[in-house]
């Protein structure tokens, strides 16, 4: 399932207070071991956030490694939801330095996450998800909130449902940058048995792309849906 581009080397993860901390390590768990198992040894990650302390929900405290640090460098821009996004969804500073990661690379989010990327501007005319009690508040950002799907992938930008969909969006990712090797590989080292997209609210919506082309002229058959 990997996908032509940019490859993914530099992955920086988005913190501020009164994230949800399962939105961030679900997703941070298995992208790091894409490096740490040998997967691909130059895959880094850094942890940027909105101040040198982060506290999330519940008062545990984050030390992020840079305080609005410079994305250039990155790949990939994962973004996790919590209660602290509705207050910096009205933080324009914020805003405007999520805007600054633009559309050629991609981003992701999980749980109301996907609120910071709508009010940033990355889900107009796109598909996305979040967590059920936030649906209504994504709405005016979107085309269209996907209910019944736990990822909605629509190229650059990849949101998923609540919390605990965070595990299986870093697998998803892990599988859409890496392989379905390197997922199957993190997964059971992680023994996260329940990663299955085909059960009931747990599969993937994925936006059309162009078909693959043979090289005999005719067109491959495009993957299952």
């Amino acid at each position: 399932m990997s996908q032509p581009g940019r490859p993914i080397k530099r992955i920086a993860f988005f913190v501020f207070p009164g994230l949800t901390l399962l939105d961030l390590i679900g997703a941070y768990d298995s992208l790091r071991r894409v490096a740490l198992m040998g997967i691909d040894s130059e895959v880094t990650h850094r942890i940027i956030g909105t101040q040198s302390e982060i506290a999330d929900e519940t008062g545990m405290k984050v030390a992020p490694d840079a305080v609005y640090g410079d994305l250039s460098a990155f790949d990939l821009l994962y973004v996790p939801g919590g209660l602290g996004t509705r207050r910096l969804m009205g933080d324009d500073g914020c805003m405007d330095y999520l805007k600054q990661w633009g559309t050629e690379r991609p981003i992701a989010s999980v749980c109301t996450g996907a609120l910071l990327l709508g009010k940033a501007g990355y889900l107009q005319g796109k598909r996305a998800t979040t967590h059920r009690n936030a649906y209504e508040l994504l709405a005016p950002y979107c085309r269209e909130v996907v209910r019944d799907q736990r990822i909605v992938d629509e190229g650059h930008v990849i949101t998923a449902g609540g919390v605990a969909s965070a595990l299986d969006l870093g697998l998803y990712l892990v599988e859409r940058f890496w392989g379905e090797k390197a997922r199957e590989r993190i997964s059971q080292q992680m023994e996260y048995r329940a990663y299955d997209l085909a059960r009931p609210r747990a599969g993937v919506a994925r936006a059309a792309r162009p078909k693959a082309r043979r090289r005999s002229g005719r067109s491959a058959r495009p993957s299952t849906r």
